[in-house]
């Protein structure tokens, strides 16, 4: 993002942004309890109705889940997704792109080696989508980020923010990095890892015989979610009182912690969201993709599971990565 010369070369004045609104009538410490039992009451009942519409092809696929610590473990981490959302100040918009990031990589290796139709597929990305999304927007307001017509007060690089093209572009970069990482994976160690720890696997020709133009367009929608939860609100920070500090720093003058501070984390407001934010959807996507994998897929191994999703947090890694690449260029304000 924005260089560190940079930031100390013009001294940025911090603005403050206005925090999400919360719905006054609810009591504070009510809010994170009602947001849990409405999502995953709204996605109990929304599988239900979906299991109803011939999604049968799962039941081939899934394992029952007998050990409490199994239904514990699914449990605790769905409730562990929402308080990342709630407490990092997320907004439906920002869970939304986030559950299908880190949702996906599951879906995806049902369709393509266990013969899940596609329809499976999003009708699931739906379930899990919805039933984040709504309570979320019941309980929380949009962030600025997420509105075309927020102030300049409140977001930074509005124009930029707000141009179609922009969006366009770098939603297909992202599609472009998880197409070229699983596609890369498809052509070297994925198939042979699969072989030996997902007992059970149906069909490995979605590896062999995918093609690179094909596998990214695959990616689209995912491309789209991930220019909305990382590089959108990175480019829209505005620089806060933490800016200001860093460009005070003077490197004569500055204790040792002082600098050691400066060089681990003296980075603009933009790049520290960046840096956050990639790391959530990074520890989202690794553990949503294997618990999810080892819990619910009959015959699949613990280091099979943890393999398939290093995949998918490494690429997760890579499109923060590139984020923060397309970001620090000259004539983006800060």
């Amino acid at each position: 993002m924005v260089k560190r010369k940079q930031m100390a070369a013009t001294s940025p004045q911090a603005v403050p942004v206005t925090p999400l609104k919360q719905p006054s009538k609810i009591p504070s410490l009510l809010r994170f309890p009602i947001l849990v039992i409405t999502s995953m009451a709204t996605s109990a009942a929304m599988y239900s109705l979906v299991s109803q519409l011939g999604t049968g092809d799962l039941a081939g696929v899934n394992k029952r889940r007998d050990e409490w610590w199994e239904i514990a473990a699914v449990l605790g981490w769905k409730a562990s997704e929402l308080g990342l959302g709630w407490w990092g100040q997320y907004d439906g918009w920002d869970l939304a792109s986030l559950t299908m990031l880190s949702h996906m990589p599951y879906l995806y290796l049902l369709t393509t080696f266990y013969a899940v139709r596609p329809t499976t597929l999003w009708l699931g990305l739906l379930v899990d989508i919805v039933s984040t999304y709504l309570p979320f927007s019941l309980l929380r307001d949009s962030s600025p980020i997420h509105r075309s017509e927020a102030s300049k007060r409140e977001v930074a690089n509005r124009s930029i923010l707000n141009d179609l093209n922009i969006k366009l572009y770098t939603s297909f970069l992202a599609a472009a990095v998880y197409g070229v990482v699983i596609y890369g994976s498809f052509r070297t160690w994925l198939p042979g890892f699969l072989i030996v720890h997902f007992e059970g696997l149906k069909d490995l020709s979605g590896a062999y015989e995918a093609a690179l133009p094909g596998v990214t367009v695959g990616f689209l929608t995912s491309g789209y979610a991930a220019q909305s939860f990382l590089f959108r609100p990175a480019l829209g920070a505005k620089p806060d009182a933490h800016d200001m500090q860093m460009a005070e720093f003077d490197a004569e003058s500055a204790t040792l912690g002082q600098t050691i501070w400066y060089n681990v984390w003296g980075y603009s407001k933009r790049s520290r969201t960046l840096i956050k934010r990639t790391a959530i959807l990074v520890l989202a996507s690794a553990m949503q993709t294997g618990l999810r994998t080892y819990i619910t897929i009959e015959g699949v191994e613990p280091i099979g599971a943890a393999g398939w999703a290093a995949m998918w947090a490494s690429a997760a890694t890579l499109v923060g990565a590139v984020f923060w690449w397309v970001g620090d260029v000259e004539g983006v304000s800060n």
